[in-house]
């Protein structure tokens, strides 16, 4: 038992030590991927507020598809991915605060802004989704859960960070988590 535990320590520690060798030795203008929802798209603030007009809102549809490319307008003010795998919904121009969550049933949603204001994310797909696919890196302050499992949400890193445990919203994931989430777990 000792030695099998022994023999995994090593062969980690063998593979660690080619890693680091690997990268010791890359050149040092490597590509390293970037990442899109760090992009000056992204930082703009037009992304990350209600439009105030159709015009403005035609802006926010236009960053998100720059910011993560291969979504297709399927709305006035929605965005899909994979054949509606992902989704990103923007506020309308002139439209009520929400009162609260409002994710459809057998999805999970989450927000840009606490108190589950919009944009909106939402995915219903089992196991780990990549929210940088989608621009979604870093962007998460609020989440509702209307499927029948668990979400995890974790940082760029896989360091867990919360998990919004099934039926049930957060109106603010607190300030350790807000806007650190990178990837979601859905547990199927």
């Amino acid at each position: 038992m000792r030695l099998g535990r022994l023999m995994r320590i090593v062969t980690a520690t063998g593979a660690a030590l080619a890693v680091a060798s690997a990268i010791a030795s890359a050149p040092a203008s490597a590509a390293v991927p970037s990442d899109r929802s760090t992009s000056s798209a992204a930082a703009s603030p037009l992304l990350h507020r209600q439009a105030r007009s159709d015009a403005e809102l035609s802006q926010q549809i236009a960053l998100q598809l720059e910011i993560a490319p291969g979504g297709k307008q399927t709305s006035r003010n929605e965005v899909s991915y994979d054949n509606g795998k992902f989704v990103v919904t923007y506020a309308l121009p002139g439209a009520r605060a929400l009162a609260g969550p409002d994710c459809p049933r057998g999805w999970f949603c989450f927000y840009e802004n606490l108190n589950f204001g919009y944009p909106r994310g939402k995915l219903s797909s089992c196991y780990e989704q990549y929210l940088g696919d989608y621009g979604w890196n870093n962007r998460v302050s609020s989440v509702d859960n209307s499927t029948t499992t668990p979400i995890s949400y974790h940082d760029i890193h896989h360091i867990w960070l919360f998990t919004n445990y099934n039926p049930g919203a957060i109106s603010y994931v607190g300030d350790e988590a807000n806007d650190q989430a990178s990837f979601v777990y859905r547990y199927c």
